[in-house]
């Protein structure tokens, strides 16, 4: 097996990809909790960063995978932010332990995750 089917076959861009986002989204995260702190913002507001964070994240997720991968860019653009949303699914409902009425709001972050996803490995 030669080095280009070897990194077509491996998971481990995937993960190394996941990783990154959360390190984004993380730091984001920071940095909309200190404007928080500091400025008294509504909670649409809020709301708004945080889906401009998961969006942000997901997009930067799709472009680094896309450059990793020569082909079907923006399939694997939307397999990394359907994977970063399955993830943030699992820790909503180990924490909350149930959706409590979210359905909509998290049927609305996985779209935007996937298609952001996307739209980075497509631009990549």
């Amino acid at each position: 097996m030669d080095q280009t089917e070897k990194d077509t076959t491996s998971a481990m861009p995937i993960l190394i990809d996941l990783v990154a986002m959360y390190v984004i989204t993380g730091i984001l995260l920071v940095i909309l909790a200190a404007v928080i702190s500091r400025i008294e913002l509504a909670d649409g507001v809020v709301s708004i960063g945080i889906i401009a964070t998961y969006i942000v994240s997901c997009f930067a997720g799709g472009f680094f995978i896309g450059k990793k991968k020569k082909r079907k860019k923006y399939l694997w653009g939307l397999c990394v932010g359907l994977f970063y949303f399955v993830v943030l699914l699992m820790g909503n409902l180990a924490v909350n332990r149930g959706l409590n009425g979210q359905l909509v709001q998290m049927m609305t972050t996985a779209v935007l995750c996937t298609l952001s996803g996307m739209a980075g490995g497509m631009l990549s």
